[in-house]
C-alpha cells in the first residue's frame, strides 16, 4: 500500500473552492487521473475511474459531502485506487486544499521510485490546476 498526499493554499474561502472542486463540469481539469461521470445516472454517484497512470479503468464512485467540504471518489467493489480532497478554512479569506490518493495491491506507485515521483508530481499538478480554475471562478 502506499499514501500521496500534498497540500496546497488557495486563492478563496474554502466554500468557494470546494464549489468549484465538486462541480462535475470541471472535475476533469483539475483531478490527477479522469473521471468520467455519466449524465444518465445521478450526478457524482456513478463513475469511470481512470488510475493517474492512465492504464486502468474501472466502474467507481464518487460522493461529494458538502458539509464537510469534502470529495471522495475510488473503483467500486476494490479498494485499488481511491482518493479524496478536503478544503479548510484559512485566515483572511483564504483556504487550504488537501489531496491524498491511495494505492493497494500490486500497482507500481506501491514500489516506489519513478512511479510514486509520478504521483506525487500529479498531486501539486493537480492542486494548481484547481487554484487556477478557483482564480478563473473569482473574476
Amino acid at each position: 500500500m502506499a499514501e500521496f498526499e500534498r497540500e496546497r493554499e488557495m486563492p478563496a474561502p474554502a466554500e468557494e473552492v470546494f464549489s468549484v472542486a465538486a462541480d462535475v463540469d470541471r472535475l476533469n481539469r483539475w483531478l490527477p487521473g479522469e473521471i468520467t461521470v455519466h449524465p444518465a445516472e445521478p450526478e457524482g454517484l456513478n463513475v469511470d475511474v481512470h488510475d493517474p497512470d492512465g492504464d486502468r479503468e474501472a466502474p467507481g464512485v464518487l460522493g461529494a459531502s458538502r458539509d464537510q467540504l469534502r470529495l471522495e471518489w475510488g473503483h467500486r467493489g476494490s479498494p485499488d485506487y481511491s482518493g479524496w480532497l478536503q478544503v479548510s478554512s484559512a485566515e483572511q479569506g483564504m483556504s487550504y486544499a488537501t489531496l491524498h490518493l491511495s494505492f493497494h495491491g500490486d500497482q507500481p506507485a506501491n514500489h516506489g521510485g519513478e512511479a510514486a515521483h509520478g504521483v506525487q508530481q500529479r498531486l501539486d499538478e493537480a492542486l494548481e490546476q484547481l487554484a487556477n480554475l478557483v482564480g478563473e471562478a473569482a473574476r
